[in-house]
């Protein structure tokens, strides 16, 4: 089953930032969830309902954790505790039965509480929002063998756009633990919650949109906390972020050809296929459909036989960059569709294999139906981690090149104009003499975010949980890169409209269709260099450009 989306009409207000006009009801089915579904449906006012199919998975896996019981399985978290102290007992027998099902309910509420201790600043809504849709999305999915009002506490919660207080600090990202359990600690109305832009007590919330105080029983409580769910939020929003950057690269990369008067050789076609990697003829020919009608696919005496590295190497560092995006993408959108939590429930198991039938496996078997119970590490994230870092490290290389382009344009002996492009009308300016200390410091600060963080970490649960990924960690690098990204490419896109003007002014040439939309945008929040100016505005402004900036209305089709 596809996942589907009821009536859809929203405006967007923004590349980064949308907000709906008309919401959408998305239906989550639990296994065709992705990344950029999930992007549409964070937005506030989008709400969200499970499949038929959905809801029976749901009921099957919670019912193999009532079955687990009341055959005297010992189920992690619902009949005894947690880590080191799993050899405790909370709850002996058929766990619904009383006194059992006070004791299961006493004992999530507990856990709820002792596990909270992370640090602010608070998750935005929409991470929050996120990563309620990952977990009710995989209650769906039958592996987390929670029940029905667990379901459809969460969906309340998104569906009106309540947002429990999250920390975004404090995880060894091996599994969140001390984030979403704030989740539950507002559904059990002890934690407060974002409603209507205001911080409010969850009980006042709940009174307002009709919501009864939540219960955690059974496994729910561990299945709450004990996850990454929150993790894979931050994660999502770093590489749509990162996404957005990726999909600019080949727009900026043109506008900076145009400048410098340069060649088209290393992008074409046949170029492109002597080396024969990944992703490089995607982006080679988004390049040169920017150029479309150009000035550059004419013979001129003035052209450089060669290029500087920056600008002819610039396909290999966006598709490299392009296929660490595309990677990372493929291990989320697995993950939100599968299970995150420790124990695993397992509905449709196998018992053909050729351990099915041994006992160390018949005993994890609620029956013969495929039906188990397994001890697992499902909140590893290491995978995810390291897709993270190679997109990090990615990024990295697509803004050393961009930072070296700005350096390299300014040089009169490459674009045979007036050095520090000082327009004709600027007489005695020295226009972008000095910029460039700024992105050095920008520069520095970038290349220092590609140190490895994911196998540093503090033994927990008495040496129990004795590896960590820092996935969010991971992914907060990411964010910053892209920030500092935008950064960097506010200034190069400013050398580079500059000297495409200044080709265009001064010498009569062509811009290239996509150059010339570029520039058309731009001039409307930066002016053109006429005469010496402070650029601390023009920066900035050139920043939030580029963080608005729609793609697609720059982009350029060619048949």
């Amino acid at each position: 089953m596809k996942l589907r989306t009821l009536k859809m009409s929203f405006l967007a207000l923004g590349v980064l930032v949308a907000f709906p006009t008309w919401a959408a009801t998305h239906v989550l089915t639990g296994n065709d969830l992705t990344v950029d579904t999930l992007w549409e449906m964070s937005k506030p006012g989008e709400k969200v309902t499970i499949s038929p199919e959905g809801w029976d998975r749901i009921n099957k896996s919670y019912q193999a954790i009532l079955d687990a019981t009341k055959n005297g399985i010992s189920v992690y978290g619902v009949s005894v505790n947690f880590g080191d102290l799993k050899h405790q007992k909370v709850v002996t027998g058929d766990v619904e039965k009383e006194p059992n099902r006070s004791a299961s309910i006493k004992f999530n509420e507990r856990q709820m509480r002792i596990q909270a201790a992370g640090l602010k600043p608070w998750l935005d809504n929409r991470l929050v929002k996120m990563s309620m849709i990952i977990r009710l999305n995989q209650m769906a999915s039958g592996i987390t063998g929670m029940t029905k009002e667990a379901a459809n506490a969460y969906m309340n919660y998104i569906n009106n756009d309540v947002y429990p207080l999250i920390p975004s600090r404090g995880s060894q990202g091996v599994n969140d633990l001390n984030w979403p359990t704030h989740i539950g600690l507002a559904l059990q109305e002890e934690w407060d919650v974002i409603y209507n832009g205001q911080r409010m007590p969850s009980k006042e919330v709940h009174k307002i949109i009709g919501m009864k105080k939540y219960e955690p029983f059974g496994l729910d409580g561990i299945a709450i906390l004990s996850n990454g769910n929150v993790s894979e939020a931050i994660v999502i929003d770093s590489l749509k972020r990162a996404e957005h950057l990726l999909k600019m690269s080949p727009a900026i990369v043109a506008a900076g050809l145009d400048a410098l008067n340069g060649n088209v050789s290393p992008f074409l076609w046949h170029s492109i296929e002597t080396k024969g990697w990944p992703k490089a003829h995607e982006v080679s020919e988004s390049i040169l459909a920017q150029l479309k009608g150009s000035y550059l696919w004419d013979v001129n005496d003035k052209r450089e036989l060669q290029d500087p590295l920056s600008f002819r190497s610039a396909q290999w560092t966006l598709a490299a960059a392009e296929r660490a995006l595309d990677n990372l993408k493929d291990i989320v959108n697995t993950s939100l569709n599968h299970s995150s939590t420790n124990p695993a429930i397992a509905i449709n198991g196998r018992n053909d294999l050729w351990y099915s039938q041994l006992p160390a496996v018949k005993l994890l078997a609620i029956d013969d139906k495929g039906r188990y119970i397994n001890s697992v590490a499902n909140f590893d994230y290491t995978q995810m981690a390291l897709e993270v870092e190679a997109l990090t490290k990615a990024m990295a290389h697509v803004l050393h090149n961009s930072a070296w382009r700005m350096v390299q344009i300014v040089d009169d002996k490459r674009t045979k104009m007036k050095k520090y492009l000082v327009a004709k009308e600027n007489v005695g300016g020295d226009c972008f003499a000095n910029v460039a200390q700024a992105v050095s410091g920008l520069y520095a600060e970038a290349m220092g975010l590609t140190n490895n963080v994911t196998i540093y970490g503090l033994p927990t649960s008495i040496y129990i949980d004795d590896t960590f990924n820092n996935v969010a960690q991971t992914a907060d690098r990411l964010r910053q890169m892209t920030n500092v990204g935008y950064e960097i490419f506010a200034f190069e896109l400013m050398h580079h409209l500059q000297g495409a003007e200044m080709r265009q002014k001064e010498q009569g040439y062509k811009l290239g269709e996509g150059t010339q939309k570029l520039l058309n945008q731009y001039r409307k929040v930066v002016p053109f260099v006429s005469e010496d100016r402070i650029f601390t505005d023009d920066v900035n402004n050139s920043v939030e450009f580029l963080k608005n900036l729609d793609p697609g209305t720059v982009a350029v089709k060619v048949e």
